[in-house]
């Protein structure tokens, strides 16, 4: 069991320079590709630094949101299966996504992007 500490309800890291190494591996990675109004989203948990995929820790989902509206979510296996996702969305040029994952041990983590 981690001796890292559980935080509030939404952790959502801005400045990745000032983020510890416990911040980085909870941290969604999120790349959005576009094509007409279509995007590929790409979204990774451990990119920064790579998270645990054991039974007794690892991420149990990814879920997106367009603005405020749920559009996908993606859940997970321990050991067998590995947080990295891709989904194609349509969205206006300057929508909100946000990401969010949820880790096991320490709660949820969030990321934004402008697509």
């Amino acid at each position: 069991m981690s001796d890292a500490p559980i935080l509030g309800p939404l952790k959502h890291v801005t400045d990745l320079d000032a983020a510890s190494d416990f911040e980085l591996k909870h941290t969604p990675y999120v790349t959005a590709e576009r094509d007409g109004d279509k995007v590929r989203v790409n979204v990774k948990v451990g990119h920064y630094v790579s998270h645990p995929n054991q039974p007794d820790h690892y991420i149990q989902w990814i879920m997106l949101y367009l603005g405020d509206a749920p559009i996908a979510r993606v859940d997970f296996s321990p050991v067998a299966s590995d947080p990295d996702v891709s989904i194609v969305v349509v969205a206006e040029p300057g929508e909100r996504l946000r990401t969010v994952e949820y880790c096991n041990l320490h709660g949820l983590w969030a990321a934004d992007v402008k697509l």
